[in-house]
């Protein structure tokens, strides 16, 4: 079965894999890449809430109301845009999480990858990443414009 991706050193629950990152990597291996997500997040927040803003007001009609349907759109475009412009800091999060990956920081991970994999390495996955945030955001705006 070792074909398929299963081996014996592979995780069998959630304990016996919080043992082996901390036997095999120490306990900073739990906070791996979590430099690259606190300086993500702010970026990510304000181009998802200003762009959020942007598309509701390119969707209004000219009596400048809003329906359901305008604020799902609004609100799937809103998270695509806050992910597509931070997906590269979110590339880098995850090759820094990964054991034994050979960079010695954000800069060093950052100029690694645009050099010898291209500056389009930064962008892999994003495509099925936005599929995934598309509903979560249109769901997550238009119900808190809905409710307010």
């Amino acid at each position: 079965m070792e074909g398929a991706g299963i081996s014996k050193t592979a995780y069998t629950g959630v304990g016996q894999a919080f043992a082996k990152i901390y036997r095999e990597e120490g306990i900073l291996a739990f906070w791996k890449g979590n430099g690259v997500n606190v300086i993500r997040v702010a970026p990510y927040a304000a181009a998802q809430l200003s762009s959020n803003d942007f598309y509701k007001s390119m969707l209004a009609g000219e009596s400048g109301k809003l329906g359901l349907k305008e604020r799902l759109v609004a609100g799937a475009m809103a998270g695509m845009t806050g992910t597509a412009l931070t997906h590269p800091l979110d590339t880098i999060r995850l090759r820094l999480a990964l054991p034994n990956h050979g960079y010695t920081g954000i800069s060093n991970a950052f100029y690694s990858v645009a050099t010898k994999e291209g500056v389009g390495a930064l962008y892999k996955g994003l495509i099925p990443t936005l599929a995934g945030i598309a509903p979560y955001a249109a769901i997550n705006f238009a119900s808190y414009d809905m409710a307010k």
